[in-house]
Order: C-alpha cells, then sequence, then structure tokens
C-alpha cells in the first residue's frame, strides 16, 4: 500500500469535498480581504504545498520513521484497508485481499 492511503483527506479537494485547509483559506480570505482570483490562487498554493508534502512522506517506508509515528501509520493504514473492505462486495475484496499481501521477493 502506498502512503496516499494513510491519508485520504488528501485528495478530498479533488472529489469535490471541502478541503482541509478550508478553514484556514475563510480566515485569510477574511483576515486579508483576499477577492476571488486570489483565493483561488491561495487553494492552489496550498494543495501544490500538500502535493508536496505527500511526495516526501511516499519516499519513506513505515519502518524508516520514529516508532510512535511509525504505530500511528500502521494504525491509519489499517483503519483504511478496512474501510475499503467493506465497500467492496465479495469478489473484489477477495481480490483486494489477494492484492494486498505482501509481495514475496523475487
Amino acid at each position: 500500500m502506498n502512503v496516499g492511503l494513510v491519508l485520504p483527506k488528501v485528495f478530498a479537494a479533488d472529489s469535490g469535498a471541502a478541503s482541509p485547509e478550508a478553514d484556514y483559506v475563510r480566515s485569510l480570505v477574511t483576515t486579508y480581504g483576499l477577492n476571488a482570483a486570489q483565493e483561488r490562487s491561495l487553494r492552489l498554493v496550498l494543495l501544490s504545498a500538500r502535493e508536496e508534502q505527500m511526495a516526501v512522506y511516499s519516499r519513506f517506508q513505515p519502518s524508516q520513521l520514529p516508532p510512535a509515528i511509525r504505530n500511528e501509520v500502521l494504525l491509519v493504514r489499517s483503519r483504511t484497508e478496512q474501510r475499503i473492505r467493506a465497500v467492496l462486495d465479495e469478489q473484489q475484496r477477495a481480490r483486494f485481499d489477494a492484492d494486498s499481501r505482501p509481495q514475496e521477493p523475487r
């Protein structure tokens, strides 16, 4: 599994849902009186930052992280897999489970 599954909210902005930064954006818009074009640009800046952060996270395996963070990441990953499994029908779930097993070295 890739680390992208660890943070499902990361892609929320792309799916039409509120982005994780929505409150921050609203605050900046209100505080600084940003116009609509500035708000769109701000959202793009924050989306780009989120993508850059995910690129950093994706370079690391859980075993490379400090134990406390590794445990949290593995717990989130496990919960995410269980939630994905709940969405799938029986045949899809069997294929997903087979695809999710660690691959043996060749």
